[in-house]
C-alpha cells in the first residue's frame, strides 16, 4: 500500500513537472512572437519616417509593446509632430500611438544691436565689487570668520554699511549699469547679398512698314539744276519718325540718302531747269534699308515765254522811242531796233535756275513695302 502511494506521488510530481515545463515554453514562445512582432512594427515605422524627407532628418525614436507604439525625440513643428503620429498609427499591427515628441525651435540669436549701449560697454569691462556684495559674501565664510563680523565695532559696521542711495535723475542708466555682467551675443553672421535674375534678352522684331507711308527728310547737302547732275546721291535726315501701329520703326534723325533722278537747265533762249529727286534708303540700327518711293519734282519758270516777254518788250520800247525821233518811218526802225536790243540781252543771259538748298524739307511716298528690324521696347 505504502508503495502504491509512493508511485502515485511520483506521478503526480512528474506530471507537475511536465505541465509546468510545456507552460514555460508556451510563455517563452509567445514572449519571442511578440518581441519578434514589436520589432517588426518597430523597423516598419523606421523605415516610413525614413522616406520622408523632413522627418529623416529630425531626431524620432519608435518604442513598440504589445501594439503600443511610442513616439519620442524632437521635431521642427506641430506639423511634423502630427505627420510622425499618423504614419506610426498607419503601420501594421499598432493598436495605439502614445506621442511624446517636443516640437523645438532654435531661438534667434540677440543682435548686437538690442544690447544697451552703457550695459554693453561695461559687460566688457570689469566693475568691483559693491559694498552689498562684499558683505553679502562674509556669511559664507567659516564660523570664526562669522563670529569675528560679529563681534567687531560699531565703527567697522558704520563703515561697512553702505551710504545712502542719491536720488537720480535717469532710472533707465542706472537699471543698466546695476545689471550684471553679460557677454556679449555673437553677431550673427552676414546674410548673402540676394542674387538678381539675369535679364531676359527678347529677340528682334520683323515689322513691315506698309506702300503709302510717307517719308519726310531735311535735306543736308543742297542740290543745283545747274552743278548737280543724275544719278549723284545727297545726305539728309529723317526729319519725322515713322510709326506702325503703335511702334517707331525709323526714328527721328535717322540717316537717309537722296538721289537725283533728272536735272534739266534752262537753255538761253527756251527750256526751263527742273529737278526730280528720290529717296533711296535709310539707316536706322546699325542697318541700311534699301527703299523704292515716288519722286520730289521742283521746276523754274519756262524760258521761252521769258523770251518772248523781254524781246517783245524791247521791241515796243524801240518804236517809242523811233516814234519821238522820227515820227512814222522812225516808229518802225525803233521797233527792229528795240526788238534787236531785247534778243540780244535775252541771250547774254542764262534761264532761270531751280535750286533745293540745304536744310529742305521734302517728303517721299512709299511705292513698295519694306521689312525693317526693330529691338524690343524697353530694351
Amino acid at each position: 500500500m505504502q508503495e502504491v502511494n509512493i508511485v502515485r506521488l511520483r506521478f503526480r510530481i512528474g506530471f507537475v513537472l511536465i505541465a509546468g515545463a510545456l507552460l514555460f515554453a508556451g510563455c517563452n514562445a509567445l514572449k519571442l512572437g511578440q518581441s519578434t512582432d514589436d520589432k517588426a512594427v518597430t523597423a516598419q515605422i523606421q523605415a516610413k519616417l525614413f522616406d520622408d524627407s523632413v522627418l529623416k532628418t529630425r531626431d524620432i525614436h519608435v518604442a513598440s509593446v504589445n501594439g503600443t507604439v511610442t513616439l519620442a525625440g524632437t521635431v521642427g513643428t506641430d506639423l511634423e509632430k502630427a505627420a510622425a503620429e499618423r504614419i506610426a498609427s498607419q503601420a501594421e499591427g499598432v493598436k495605439s500611438v502614445v506621442n511624446q515628441l517636443v516640437v523645438s525651435s532654435a531661438p534667434a540669436a540677440e543682435s548686437p544691436a538690442t544690447i544697451p549701449p552703457t550695459q554693453t560697454a561695461e559687460a566688457t569691462t570689469p566693475q568691483p565689487p559693491s559694498p552689498t556684495a562684499v558683505r553679502s559674501e562674509r556669511p559664507r565664510a567659516s564660523g570664526r570668520r562669522h563670529h569675528a563680523v560679529s563681534s567687531s565695532s560699531d565703527e567697522a559696521k558704520a563703515v561697512e554699511a553702505p551710504a545712502p542711495a542719491a536720488p537720480v535723475e535717469n532710472p533707465p542708466a542706472m537699471t543698466a549699469q546695476a545689471a550684471p555682467p553679460a557677454t556679449t551675443a555673437p553677431s550673427p553672421a552676414p546674410a548673402a547679398a540676394p542674387v538678381s535674375p539675369a535679364p531676359v534678352v527678347k529677340p528682334p522684331e520683323e515689322i513691315t512698314i506698309p506702300s503709302g507711308t510717307v517719308f519726310s527728310v531735311r535735306m543736308i547737302d543742297g542740290i543745283d539744276s545747274a552743278q548737280s547732275h543724275a544719278g549723284d546721291e545727297f545726305a539728309a535726315t529723317v526729319g519725322t519718325p515713322v510709326v506702325v501701329g503703335d511702334r517707331v520703326v525709323i526714328p527721328r534723325n535717322s540717316d537717309a540718302r537722296v538721289r537725283l533722278v533728272q536735272a534739266t537747265s534752262a537753255g538761253r533762249m527756251s527750256g526751263r531747269s527742273e529737278l526730280k529727286v528720290e529717296l533711296v534708303s535709310v539707316t536706322a540700327g546699325g542697318r541700311t534699308y534699301q527703299l523704292e518711293t515716288g519722286y520730289y519734282e521742283q521746276a523754274g519758270a519756262s524760258r521761252g515765254t521769258r523770251t518772248a516777254e523781254t524781246v517783245g518788250g524791247g521791241a515796243v520800247l524801240g518804236a517809242l522811242i523811233g516814234a519821238i525821233a522820227g515820227r512814222g518811218k522812225g516808229a518802225a526802225v525803233g521797233t527792229i531796233a528795240g526788238a534787236g536790243a531785247g534778243t540780244a540781252a535775252q541771250a547774254s543771259t542764262h534761264g532761270q535756275q531751280v535750286k533745293i538748298p540745304s536744310e529742305s524739307k521734302l517728303d517721299f511716298t512709299l511705292k513698295t513695302p519694306v521689312t525693317v528690324t526693330v529691338n524690343p521696347a524697353g530694351s
